[in-house]
């Protein structure tokens, strides 16, 4: 398995338009890859702003956007993702059925995007774990998805560390609980990307913040 360089990325995860307005502009210019988790009220309960309040992001030079959908239907949100300049889409093992997953992986990857598999907490990563070659990777949550600030889930490095050895070759990401008491854990299980969000996004000094999770993790 070949090493990869580290990718902290930051998240905007925020209920309204304003919130999400001020969260934006802290983070992106401080990261070349920026997330903007997306949610409908009915996979997880809380609302994030709608599709067509989602910026337009082709002319953000110098930054790429992924979007986590914890969406019932993620097939109704990726071409408008796709039309906005999004370059990775992140869909939820347990927002589709079983004969829906690979097609979901191809429909993103025809609109020109990277896919990944995300899983909750509670979900097995044996379940997951058929599905991840059809896509670019798989996401660990860290958190039971939703809202920012979710308490960690203890198992999240023993959960990678599983997935790692089980799909040798797969990026794995983990998004949520991530500061730099969690991080090196679930780098050192195998993890190639993490996502921060409000650890970062709600910090007074958002760059600062970023720093020490990459010192953590180091």
């Amino acid at each position: 398995m070949t090493k990869r360089p580290l990718e902290i990325i930051p998240t905007v995860l925020a209920y309204d338009e304003r919130e999400f307005t001020a969260l934006f502009g802290k983070v992106v210019p401080i990261s070349p890859w920026v997330q903007i988790d997306l949610m409908d009220g009915k996979f997880v309960e809380t609302a994030s702003i709608p599709l067509p309040s989602v910026p337009d992001v082709r002319e953000r030079k110098g930054t790429s956007f992924e979007a986590h959908l914890m969406v019932q239907d993620p097939s109704a949100w990726i071409p408008g993702l796709a039309r906005r300049g999004f370059r990775r889409i992140i869909v939820h093992y347990e927002s589709l059925k079983a004969s829906e997953i690979v097609a979901v992986a191809r429909e993103v990857r025809a609109l020109g995007m990277q896919a990944m598999l995300a899983c909750n907490p509670e979900t097995r990563i044996a379940s997951v774990v058929p599905h991840v070659a059809h896509f670019d990777g798989a996401l660990v949550l860290g958190v039971h998805p939703g809202r920012n600030g979710a308490p960690y889930v203890e198992e999240t490095p023993a959960r990678v560390r599983e997935l790692a050895k089980m799909c040798k070759d797969a990026i794995i990401q983990v998004d949520g609980g991530m500061t730099p008491s969690t991080i090196k854990a679930v780098v050192t299980a195998g993890a190639a990307r993490v996502n921060s969000g409000s650890y970062v996004a709600k910090a007074a000094d958002p760059a600062r913040a970023l720093k020490e999770l990459y010192d953590a993790a180091r």
